[in-house]
């Protein structure tokens, strides 16, 4: 049985003592020479010196606007095919986000049809942390869950496997031992008697009887960090391994329509994430989409219209030029140094300053030589790439082996292919050669704050961590660093024969690092601001409040503050409802109350009440407590608001252990109850009634 994995600074010197030798027996000492600190460079003077180092500014700055984007070169005929209209774009973002066309379930593979409609593109890719996922395992279908809101406003993804998932799969016959979320991942097919290469059939011819697919079964995961979505249209090569883009003279390649990288990457993850072929149907059962569809391909709109086959419209290459679009326009113009390119000499704070002028100056010259590897708009393009029409021309010198070590669901496919010593391969998996062994794209550098994990094995949790593995330049794992590939640029970059890493001091360190989070970092990608010319990666109040914005819309029946489809943004979980506002879930017979401490004062009772969780599962996204029974003239004075329906006051409680209250957990609550009644009438408040909801929002 054979297995295929798919795709998928300024210093103070004093010279020491001098002596010197003469007719004079006598040594003569020389005082220390005093030599001054570098003159900080101004704003204007790093601007001069990046320019200097890239050729152009202007080979840095991002596009106005999304139409100004550079399109990669297509035949004629594929003009239209790829053109870049709002229209398009605005489709595509509501169907990266929307649920609704996660139908492609089979069950002869381990689907489970009750999964259907529970994820989509944006499973894996959150606004709040860079349009990646934010967490080290990434799930769409067979997860649940997005994130909470902290009592601070700071967003905490957490989307996980769900547990009656791995229940079912810990009991189903076919499953081989115990690797707790899956049995292969999401790109991994496994074929009876041949290397699995291609998975569409109706494009190729399937090599043999496919025994077990991470296509299809009940848990959709992939052996990689999710990549970031900002910058896709700057890249002529997609995916960590740069699978998206290949063209068909490649055998490996899956790339029917030789499609550019964009629209080749989603017709990629159509296939991995459960959509590809049945989508349609149900996409042209909704007016709003139908609608949608109309406007954004209006040739495809007459020729559907004239034949009466709304087949011509809604398809699976419709649906994939849409989101191409939409991830093509995904992109950051207004961080501290789009301003810094535009001229602005306060832009970038000081530290921020020299951070950048580390990250332009060769390593070899005693900076931090990053833009070898990271230049172009979105700083993911070799510095030397000709830059054809805005995506590149130079693939292969883009991929590099870092000596990192795997994802944890790499583990899976160790397992079916019964090989301990199993390494992603990288690159080598699309192109077959061996001198491309566990090499990687590099990717951008744009948006990285709040990003949570870096690298393809979502190993490295903070920025900071990532600039020390560079500046140590010493493999974290023995096999891929061992490996012939491991790049000298991450082992050596000062040269040859020099030490390893960059040698950087830990100021040097701490100002990459503020450059990289914050001059990078634009907060109208996460939190949408109408006057800013970035657009934010979820759908924000300006798409989806149809009303205003797009009242055709409305008349075809969408309801405002949702997606075309009416389900939750992203994913339509249970815990993602609760998650979202959406729904919340009674927990009232799973925990015991106890009035812990009562103090009264002239016209008030505090009760300080002890919430135990009785269950035996924790409770998730935080608690709303609703009070209920308050005589007339008692309120609740430090309730969060009241329901929306009932006009019951209510408590917010925020969960400090990753939101939720574990099994066996205490947490106490305060009430503090005005009593404003009669001070003859004023007694003890004892006889309310508490009802505990899990969820986020207004109850």
């Amino acid at each position: 049985m054979l297995v295929r994995t798919r795709f998928l600074i300024t210093s103070i010197m004093i010279s020491g003592l001098i002596v010197g030798c003469g007719s004079d027996s006598k040594s003569k000492k020389v005082e220390p020479e005093i030599i001054e600190p570098a003159k900080e460079l101004t704003a204007k003077e790093i601007r001069e010196f990046i320019a200097q180092q890239v050729g152009s500014l202007e080979h840095l700055k991002i596009p106005a606007t999304n139409t100004a984007i550079p399109l990669p070169p297509v035949d004629d005929d594929k003009d239209y095919y790829i053109k870049t209209t709002e229209e398009k774009r605005y489709l595509g973002k509501q169907l990266f986000h929307d649920s609704v066309r996660t139908v492609r379930i089979r069950p002869e593979f381990g689907g489970m049809p009750e999964l259907a409609q529970t994820g989509s593109c944006g499973s894996c890719h959150f606004g709040e942390v860079g349009s990646k996922a934010g967490t080290q395992i990434n799930f769409n279908l067979g997860g649940e869950g997005k994130g909470y809101t902290d009592a601070e406003g700071k967003f905490h993804p957490r989307r996980r496997a769900r547990m009656d998932i791995l229940d079912a799969l810990r009991s189903d016959p076919l499953f081989e031992g115990d690797l707790k979320v899956d049995r292969v991942p999401t790109l991994t097919d496994v074929y009876e008697n041949a290397v699995g290469l291609p998975s569409i059939p109706q494009f190729v011819d399937e090599p043999g009887a496919l025994i077990h697919s991470g296509r299809f079964d009940a848990v959709d995961s992939v052996g990689r960090n999710a990549p970031s979505v900002v910058g896709s249209a700057f890249n002529n090569r997609l995916l960590g391994g740069g699978f998206a883009g290949e063209p068909m003279n490649n055998p490996i390649a899956i790339n029917p329509f030789g499609d550019p990288a964009q629209e080749n990457i989603t017709l990629l993850l159509l296939d991995a994430h459960r959509m590809l072929e049945d989508q349609s149907a149900v996409l042209q059962q909704i007016p709003g989409y139908v609608e949608l569809f109309r406007r954004a391909f209006p040739q495809e709109a007459r020729a559907a219209e004239e034949l009466d086959d709304l087949n011509l419209l809604i398809n699976d290459q419709t649906v994939l030029r849409a989101t191409a679009t939409f991830i093509r326009t995904v992109i950051t113009r207004n961080t501290p140094w789009d301003h810094f390119l535009a001229g602005d000499d306060e832009a970038l704070t000081p530290a921020q300053l020299r951070g950048a002028k580390l990250f332009f100056t060769k390593a070899k010259d005693d900076g931090a030589g990053c833009v070898s590897c990271h230049s172009g708009p979105a700083l993911n393009k070799q510095i030397n790439d000709p830059d054809i029409a805005g995506v590149g021309e130079f693939v292969e010198e883009n991929f590099f082996n870092l000596g990192l070590s795997d994802h944890p669901l790499q583990a899976l496919n160790r397992h079916v292919r019964n090989d301990p010593n199993y390494r992603d391969e990288g690159r080598m998996e699309v192109t077959g050669r061996e001198e491309d062994a566990h090499k990687f794209r590099t990717t951008t550098l744009r948006q990285l704050k709040g990003s949570r994990v870096f690298f393809h094995n979502g190993e490295f949790k903070s920025i900071k961590g990532v600039v020390e593995y560079f500046n140590a330049g010493q493999p974290q794992d023995s096999i891929t660093g061992n490996s012939p590939t491991l790049s000298t640029r991450f082992t050596h970059p000062r040269g040859e024969g020099s030490e390893r890493g960059l040698g950087l001091s830990e100021t040097e360190i701490n100002d990459l690092v503020a450059y990289l989070e914050d001059g990078l970092y634009d907060d109208a990608f996460v939190n949408f601001d109408p006057n800013s010319t970035t657009d934010t990666f979820q759908l924000n109040e300006r798409d989806v409040t149809y009303s205003v914005h797009r009242p055709f819309l409305t008349n075809a029946g969408v309801a405002d503050g949702f997606v075309i489809s009416g389900m939750a943004q992203n994913n339509n979980d249970p815990l993602t409802r609760r998650d979202a506002g959406m729904e919340f879930l009674d927990v009232t017979d799973k925990v015991e109350t106890s009035l812990y401490q009562r103090i009264k004062t002239d016209g008030e009772q505090r009760d300080e009440i002890k919430i135990k969780n009785s269950s035996d599962y924790f409770i998730d996204t935080h608690l709303l407590i609703i009070i209920d029974g308050l005589p007339d003239g008692v309120t609740l004075v430090n309730a969060s608001g009241m329901t929306e329906d009932t006009e019951k006051p209510y408590l917010r409680v925020f969960l400090d252990d990753e939101g939720v209250l574990k099994a066996g957990a205490s947490k106490k609550v305060t009430f503090t109850l005005a009593d404003k009644r009669d001070a003859d009438a004023q007694s003890t408040i004892d006889d309310y009634v508490l009802t505990l909801k899990s969820g986020q929002g207004n109850p």
